[in-house]
């Protein structure tokens, strides 16, 4: 079996405090094999924040899978924002991470979907870059053929219908075909700050889509939480723990069968 932890939007700056003093005993409790970090690590992208959730990541035991989202980008800064938008986050952050992870169940291979700006006003929506993700594509297709093959990024390809947000990702959709075409797995996921877990089926596309919530306080009426998926030879299971009086507890487990992933089934 593989233990994977999965963290979005810690958002060091506002992070919660209580959650956060409790989260390494958890963790550790769980003996993850890989830990990823889907994105918003920072609230502001500053370098004070960069280095507290430098020296907390350092805590965590075991490899990490580490992509940026949008607010670790500079917030104040619009030079900054343009010509060097992710350099506090490749300083800090960028070297506590491994390229990829590849064990006997699972490849995990991270993605960037955010951008410093655009040429757009919400320069928080999510870009799927193709010819990266095509690229890294083939790597994870250099693997045994029974792997679960999966990967992080920090915005949604494709919003769920649990999102408080009502958002597009550029090249979203067009990228989940594409994955399911490939026969990838899944998608990991932080950016709204609500737990999700769903199979996409948009024009015959079948791949997970999972997502974590927040270890902030900016939690959009949900508790603080990150999720602990397992992979083994029958099943992908995700469940989601939250923080609740002083405690983390344990949401009832998403489970999905691995024969039934469109990878395993015969082609028509």
């Amino acid at each position: 079996m593989t233990s994977i932890i999965q963290f979005a939007d810690i958002h060091f700056g506002v992070e919660d405090r209580d959650a956060m003093a409790a989260v390494k005993a958890t963790v550790d409790g769980l003996k993850p094999d890989v830990t990823l970090i889907c994105g918003d690590i920072t609230q502001n992208g500053k370098k004070h924040e960069f280095i507290a959730a430098r020296d907390w990541i350092r805590t965590l035991s075991g490899p990490k899978i580490i992509t940026p989202g949008n607010h670790d980008t500079p917030m104040f800064g619009i030079f900054q924002r343009i010509f060097d938008p992710f350099g506090r986050y490749k300083r800090y952050i960028a070297p506590l991470s491994e390229p990829h992870h590849t064990d006997q169940h699972v490849c995990i291979m991270p993605i960037n979907t955010s951008r410093g700006v655009q040429a757009k006003t919400d320069w928080s929506l999510g870009v799927v870059d193709m010819d990266e993700m095509e690229n890294k594509v083939k790597v994870m297709q250099a693997t045994a053929p029974q792997t679960v093959k999966l990967f992080i990024a920090h915005h949604p390809f494709i919003y769920p219908p649990s999102s408080p947000l009502d958002k597009e990702t550029q090249r979203g959709p067009e990228a989940l075909k594409r994955l399911s075409e490939l026969n990838i797995d899944g998608v990991l996921t932080g950016h709204i700050h609500v737990p999700f877990f769903l199979e996409r089926q948009p024009d015959a596309t079948e791949v997970l889509s999972i997502g974590a919530g927040t270890l902030s306080v900016r939690r959009r009426d949900r508790a603080a939480s990150f999720n602990h998926i397992h992979i083994d030879g029958e099943a992908i299971t995700m469940t989601e723990i939250f923080w609740k009086d002083g405690k983390f507890d344990r949401a009832e487990p998403f489970i999905k069968k691995i024969a039934e992933l469109k990878s395993r089934r015969p082609a028509i």
